[in-house]
């Protein structure tokens, strides 16, 4: 069956609705703005004709429906992380039906597949975990030895997370561990390498920064979805947050313990 077939049944219509639901939830869920799912939900709509859809959403959920409401669906989207290759996978999907060139089976197929792609292997996030940390020490006006510091923390703390996440761990604890992990193992190192360790932690912790969080939060004030840029910059708030608490814990232990003040 065509997908351009302007009048669908309604069993058409309801599965229809149920793969632009989640279609829209595969975007939110690996990190696409607000206004992208709902712009691609639309289109979808559109070209699959089907009559009538309204779609509003936040940054944990999904509201739409079509028809005189006769079809509403709700998705809840508790877990969101990133990645960029499943929205990609999906925005090109979505200009495929819009050129009207793929059946709705054929979508369907699509969007399995989108879902499936999997995340970079535990060994290149490691070491992109410790060439970033190692980066980010350097640009902060670290030494060669404060950059190799931060490059050990980077190591443990992408490490550490990954083991976390397999443990389904919650999010604030992991950034206070993590915090807390390459605050002391930067300590240690440095105090061997005889470095600055103040470099390399700050180095270090920007690889836990929520900057994705930030701006995607300041694209959804632009774009004036108000509530789910408050969510977002709360969320970019709360890890920030956590990031300190697990620095502060153990640069106060650390003083507390020996009396020297790390710098």
């Amino acid at each position: 069956m065509d997908i351009h077939e302007i009048s669908p049944d309604e069993e058409r219509r309801r599965r229809i609705m149920d793969f632009i639901m989640a279609a829209g939830q595969t975007l939110l869920e690996n990190g696409a703005e607000v206004f992208r799912v709902e712009q691609t939900m639309e289109i979808m709509a559109r070209s699959f004709h089907l009559r009538e859809f309204h779609v509003y959403v936040l940054t944990n959920g999904i509201f739409a429906s079509a028809g005189t409401a006769e079809i509403s669906e709700v998705r809840n989207v508790p877990q969101r992380t990133t990645h960029l290759g499943r929205v990609a996978a999906v925005n090109e999907l979505s200009r495929e039906i819009a050129a009207g060139g793929i059946t709705l089976d054929e979508a369907e197929s699509r969007l399995v597949l989108a879902q499936r792609i999997p995340f970079p292997k535990d060994w290149v996030q490691l070491v992109s975990g410790m060439c970033g940390a190692f980066s980010f020490a350097m640009i902060f006006g670290g030494t060669l030895r404060s950059g190799l510091a931060a490059a050990v923390a980077g190591l443990l703390a992408s490490g550490y997370l990954l083991l976390c996440d397999k443990h389904d761990l919650p999010g604030g604890f992991q950034k206070i561990t993590t915090a807390s992990l390459i605050t002391l193992v930067c300590i240690l190192c440095c105090s061997l390498l005889h470095a600055s360790s103040s470099h390399a932690i700050i180095g270090s912790l920007m690889i836990l920064t929520p900057g994705i969080a930030f701006t995607m939060g300041i694209r959804d004030f632009v774009h004036g979805d108000y509530l789910s840029g408050t969510i977002r910059m709360i969320d970019a708030l709360l890890i920030a947050a956590s990031i300190a608490i697990g620095t502060g814990i153990v640069l106060s232990l650390y003083t507390l313990i020996t009396g020297v003040t790390v710098a």
